[in-house]
Order: C-alpha cells, then structure tokens, then sequence
C-alpha cells in the first residue's frame, strides 16, 4: 500500500470515530495506538543523518525501531492504561548484523491515569527500573498558535513551560476531545497525536472503540496492583516531579555530549 492510500484509510478511520464520538456511550473504551521511535529534533546530529553508499545511517538505523503501544480510555471515568505492546526493527543497509543493538535510553512500560487525575508509571532509564508516581498537571504547559494538520487532523502546539524537563513539545487535537495523550503527556486540551522529547518521537497510528470493558478493568487492575506492590517495596519509586528533574538532566548531559553545545532553549 502506498504512502497516500495509508494516510487515506488513517484519516477515513479518525473521521469515523469522530462521527462516532458524538453518539459514544459511556460504557465504551476508546483504544488509541501510538508508534515510538527512539529519534527526534533534539537527539539526532548532523554526523548520524548522514548515510553513505554501504551504510545507512545512525538515524535511519534508530528510526526502524518501533514500539508499538496502546492507550485504553475509560469514557466512563477518563482513567486510563498506556503500555507497550510489541517492538519492531527493521534493519537498513549496513546495520544486517544482529549482534547490533540500539542502546535506549528510556522506553516507558505502562502508565495508568485514575479517575482522580493521578498517574502512575513504569518504566526503563538507562537499564535501571523506576515506578513513580505523579499527577496530571506535573508537566505545565505552554499553549501556542501554531496549527498544523497531522493524519488530516487538525492540530495545535504545546511546549513544556516544566524547565527541569526541557526538550518536549506535544501537537493534540480538539477533533477529538479527549484530554489524554501517550504516557504521562497529558493535560491539553484535546487527544495528544504526537509527542516529542529529547528521547524519542511518538505518533498516532490509528484510533478504534470497543465495548469490552472486563478487559479494560483486568488490565488496569493488573498493572495497579503489581505498580502498589512494586511502590510498597520502595527500592526504585519515585515522585514524578523529581523524576522528570532527573529525566531532564539526563537529556541535557545527552545533548551537551553528542552536540558539543549547551542546549538554549524549547523549539
């Protein structure tokens, strides 16, 4: 299938569900998939863009691996489940060795938003495991005017105005009017359709209902419990606001090392 027939079927499927939207049940899960990919604005340079006749390059490498995960909404209480379904590479010229591997530096595992707007994480930094816990809100946002259509959808600008979490802006959508979006990028007014910070890009894919609420309850009731027994060990939680602190100083120590330059400021 083409790119143009690709972009047309996602935009027939995000109109159908606007359409549906209007006439939604509240018993109804909303089941949005993003893919990830561990590339962006701020992580790539010049150097690892460019590829050459035997080799693509470090950019094109990074950009075909691709986390695949699934945001389940709750229309009856707006919690929510974001976790990480399947990882997909595809390997480019010169990068066929599988013995080759990507270093990631964070990939988030789940989140959960509850009805009362707090969120709980997990999720791999640096080969090190953190639970933290936070709420919608940590992340302070800049809303600007700038539009842009993305999969046919009208979208707007956000930056973080957080400046300990640098590097992250946010494009939503009020065609769809939901206040959620992948992990803990929340809080705009509308259904986030891409994200990007100092670690990766992450894009909608496509966006479906379904009425089977049971599952819905069995994985946000998995992933609480094992996220409460996790917190009660104490080992590796933390307070949302100091990781992202945390985060943030590791994506500016990133950028200042492979940039040769101190990061000045959001784009």
């Amino acid at each position: 299938m083409t790119q143009f027939k690709r972009t047309f079927v996602l935009f027939f499927l995000l109109c159908t569900t606007i359409t549906v939207w209007g006439q939604s049940k509240k018993d109804e899960i909303v089941k949005v998939t993003y893919r990830s990919s561990p590339i962006s604005q701020y992580k790539m340079t010049e150097d690892q863009i460019i590829s050459t006749p035997s080799k693509a390059s470090t950019y094109e490498f990074m950009k075909g691996i691709t986390d695949y995960y699934s945001l389940y909404i709750n229309l009856e209480d707006y919690s929510s489940v974001y976790i990480l379904d399947s990882t997909v590479q595809v390997r480019p010229l010169g990068w066929e060795n599988p013995r080759i591997r990507a270093s990631l530096a964070d990939t988030v595992l789940f989140t959960l938003k509850t009805p009362l707007q707090k969120t709980l994480k997990h999720e791999w930094i640096m080969n090190q495991t953190f639970f933290s816990e936070g709420e919608v809100g940590n992340i302070e946002w800049e809303l600007t005017n700038e539009e842009k259509k993305i999969n046919g959808l009208n979208c707007k600008k956000a930056k973080s105005r957080f400046k300990n979490y640098p590097m992250l802006i946010v494009w939503y959508t009020k065609d769809i009017p939901i206040s959620n979006g992948p992990s803990i990028y929340q809080g705009v007014p509308g259904l986030v359709i891409l994200a990007e910070d100092y670690f990766r890009t992450i894009k909608l894919h496509s966006i479906e209902y379904t009425e089977d609420r049971e599952a819905f309850k069995s994985l946000y009731s998995s992933k609480l419990e094992y996220f409460e027994r996790e917190k009660e060990r104490g080992k590796h939680y933390e307070k949302e606001p100091l990781l992202l602190v945390k985060k943030g100083d590791l994506a500016r120590t990133l950028y200042e090392h492979y940039h040769k330059k101190p990061y000045k400021g959001n784009n």
